[in-house]
Order: structure tokens, then sequence, then C-alpha cells
């Protein structure tokens, strides 16, 4: 928590250090932001189809219609301190990841361009996990009403620096990107967070590729009391078991690889990520989707299909007489799949109504990723979620 501080901290500093002098100037300082009005309805009414992976309640057994699933304000501070320096300073209110409203700061860091190949930034900067994760929150940037959520389930800044080196190959733009710091979040925090990310732009084509490496720790009051409890106990075997699965010190990696086709009047969009904490209950998780849409005037029409396969955990059995640790590897079985169709609507130059209708069936003896599970809760059934979102920038 004091590193995350001390990282926002100075980037702001950094900031303010330059407003005096800026001040003088004229567009040095640009207000804006974006957000959501969302609602979404789940028929599954024994848990909660959530925001992120870190909240336990959203839409379903909490409340059949809910607009914690999507709805958020975000407001931005762009500065242009000179022609090569800037920096940015953004707060988002939303339901995930604290499961309050509360707002926070999202981004705080400042960017130098060195050259006109190579930039750095420094602070709190989007962890650059996905194709959209700059975009992630910016429902108004996608023809979705949320991103498909078996791959897009963090909503995780990291505090650390990051530089871009950009090489032009004929039509071509190669971006490469590098980067180290931490994630400090309310459930899940990563040191020495480190990758490299590739993109290449060629005309309506985009392709990237990147590979994440990190030292994970999920914490929650449960598995802290359910570890502290096995990890003592006076059975060798299921000890050692229970710390191969413990998940608050976990050496993880992250690899995603995704392209993009969008020449106008349709788009196609397809991403793959494999996210691997084995042996511990967090596991393994390959995930995707494919998404293909059309647009007619202010109508986008899309189709889109996702998939979770989950795994990598070693299963207790008859070594567990309590039953609880076979509990918590079982419930952490999160495959399924999931078809969706959404239609976006472009009322306005920076406002679009959605519609969205997905149908979910989480695999035989998957929890789905739910939380929030209820008496009669039953693994491996599917459900419905229909959603209705007005996306807005400012």
């Amino acid at each position: 928590m004091h590193q995350k501080k001390r990282w926002v901290a100075l980037a702001i500093s950094l900031a303010l250090a330059q407003t005096a002098w800026a001040q003088d100037g004229d567009d040095r300082f640009k207000l804006s932001g974006f957000g959501t009005i969302g609602a979404a309805h789940s028929s599954e009414d024994k848990a909660d189809v959530t925001p992120d992976f870190q909240s336990n309640e959203g839409v379903g057994a909490s409340s059949s219609t809910s607009g914690k699933l999507d709805s958020r304000l975000a407001v931005q501070l762009n500065a242009q301190f000179t022609d090569n320096f800037s920096g940015v300073l953004q707060a988002v209110s939303e339901y995930a990841v604290t499961e309050s409203y509360k707002p926070e700061i999202s981004l705080a860091h400042v960017k130098y361009r060195f050259s006109s190949k190579f930039s750095a930034r420094l602070g709190r900067i989007t962890a650059p996990l996905y194709m959209l994760s700059e975009y992630q929150r910016v429902g108004y940037a996608m023809p979705w009403a949320r991103p498909p959520q078996e791959v897009y389930n963090y909503l995780l800044p990291m505090d650390g620096v990051e530089g871009v080196y950009n090489i032009n190959a004929g039509d071509a733009v190669i971006g490469i990107q590098g980067f180290y710091g931490r994630i400090d979040s309310e459930k899940a925090d990563v040191d020495a967070m480190r990758g490299i990310a590739v993109q290449v732009d060629h005309g309506s084509s985009s392709f990237r590729v990147s590979h994440i490496r990190g030292q994970v720790h999920y914490v929650t009051d449960n598995i802290n009391t359910l570890f502290d409890t096995y990890r003592n106990l006076p059975i060798p075997a299921l000890a050692e078991m229970a710390a191969r699965l413990d998940p608050r010190d976990v050496d993880g990696s992250f690899s995603g690889i995704g392209y993009s086709y969008d020449p106008g009047n349709w788009f196609l969009r397809t991403e793959a990520i494999q996210a691997d904490y084995s042996p511990s209950i967090s596991g393994k998780t390959t995930s995707g989707y494919a998404s293909v849409g059309f647009r007619h005037g202010s109508l986008t029409q899309s189709l889109t299909v996702a998939h979770v396969d989950s795994g990598g955990r070693e299963l207790p059995g008859a070594l567990d007489p309590f039953g609880l640790l076979n509990g918590a590897v079982l419930s952490n079985n999160s495959s399924r799949h999931s078809i969706g169709a959404a239609l976006r609507w472009d009322v306005h130059d920076s406002i679009a109504i959605k519609l969205q209708a997905s149908h979910i069936k989480n695999h035989a003896g998957s929890f789905g990723g739910l939380g929030n599970q209820q008496p009669g809760f039953l693994p491996g059934r599917g459900y419905n979620l229909l959603s209705a979102s007005v996306d807005f920038v400012f």
C-alpha cells in the first residue's frame, strides 16, 4: 500500500510542479470524462454475475436487476506541459474492485516523449493486459455493453513505469512496450510485475501479443482462515497439499494474443489469454472470444462467442476429511461458454444506447466464476443475462 501511494504521489507531484509554469498557456489543460448508465438482469437467482473477479455481488441473487455490473462515471484531466511532456489524472466511481462507488484514482501518470519513436510513462497506468486495456472502462469506445467477461475480468491499474518504442516498417507500425511495476488492489496484489507487449498496426488490421510475469498474492478473510488452518494441521500430507494450493504467494504469468480487423462497415475482433497461477486454487485459465459486427448508419449489430477453460489445480480428494479444501478447489472451477448478441445505436456523436442479450452455460461441475452463491445454487447450470446501457463521453 505504501508503494502504491508513493507512485501516485510522485506522478501527481511531478504534474503539479509544472502547473504554475503552464497556467499562462492556452489549451494546456483539458477536462473530459466518460460514463455508463447501465442495468443488467440475470435469470440466475442463486448467484451473482460480478463486475470483476474481486467483487462478490453484481446482479442475480442479490438483485435480479442491477446497475452494479456496468454503471460508472469518470473524470479525467489531461495536461500538456510542453510538446514532449504531458500528464493524466483520472478518477472513477464504479462498483467493481472496491464494491462501493467511492471514487478511486484509476490513472495518475506523466509521460515524456524522448523522440518521435520512444516515449515513457511513470505513475499509475493501465495494466497492459489486453488489446482494449486502455479503453476497458470506456463503454462508448466499444460495440458491446461490456467486453466479454470470459476474458476481460480484471480492472486493475499498475503503479510503475512503461516505455514504448515504435518502428515504421513499410506501411506497418510496430510498437514494442516494456513495463515494470506492481498492482495493489483490494484482494489481489502483484509484485515485480514485468512484461513485454508487441503490437503491429497495418491498415485496418491490428495484432498484439504480450507476456507478463509477477509474484501474485490473492488474499481474503476466508482464504486466510482456510489456509492458515489447513497448513497447521497435524496431517503432514494434507498440510503440504494446502501449501501447494495456497494463493497468497504464487509465481504467476499472463499471456495474451489478439487480432482485430476493422475496415469501417464491419469488424472482427478475437483475443485469447492464459493466466497461470497453478498449482494454487487460482489455477490456470485459458479463455478467448471472437466477435463480428456490422454497421448500418448509426446502428451496429454484433455477435460474440466466448469460452473459458479452468484447471491446473490438484483436488485433495480423500486426503481432506473435512471437505473444506475440496470445496474451495471445486468452487474455483469457472469453465463456461457463452453466446451473445448486441445492438448499438449512436443517437449522438457522444452518446450511444446499447442492448445486449447473452446465454451463458457453465460446464459440468463449474461454478462459472459466479459470486454470492446462495443455498440451492447448482453448478453447471446455464442462465441468461440481459443488459441495457447508455454510454457517453464529454
